[in-house]
């Protein structure tokens, strides 16, 4: 019998099991987009040919992979606390539709009590 994830910061970003409330949705949101935004500015402010600037780049594609994995599986976890299948996580590659999906994800009303993606918001699925 497997393991049930534990509630972390490892299960909210990277682990499709579970569900998740619009409001912890929002902030993991709010935290991929000031990681990305450091890393812009340090790569910004970097000098010309420089290490730094190679560094930067560097932080601002790991940023990038691991955000948008996080955010796809932070994603259908909200879609599973609207009882919706995850597979509609498919909308947010659509360039022309990406951030209205976003926003339909973030305020799609969630299930009332348990579904069968786990007993409540915020936890771990079965």
């Amino acid at each position: 019998m497997a393991l049930r994830p534990v509630p972390g910061m490892r299960w909210l970003l990277f682990s499709v099991s579970g569900r998740l409330s619009r409001r912890t949705y929002a902030w993991a949101l709010l935290f991929w987009a000031l990681s990305l935004g450091i890393t812009v500015s340090a790569a910004v402010n970097a000098p010309d040919d420089s290490t730094s600037l190679a560094l930067a780049g560097l932080g601002f594609i790991l940023v990038c992979l691991t955000g948008a994995w996080s955010v796809a599986v932070m994603s259908i976890k909200r879609l599973h606390d609207a009882g919706l299948p995850g597979m509609l996580v498919i909308g947010l590659v659509i360039p022309a539709a990406s951030f209205l999906v976003l926003l339909a994800i973030m305020l799609w009303r969630p299930d009332k009590g348990p579904n069968r993606h786990g007993p409540a918001s915020d936890q771990p699925g079965y």
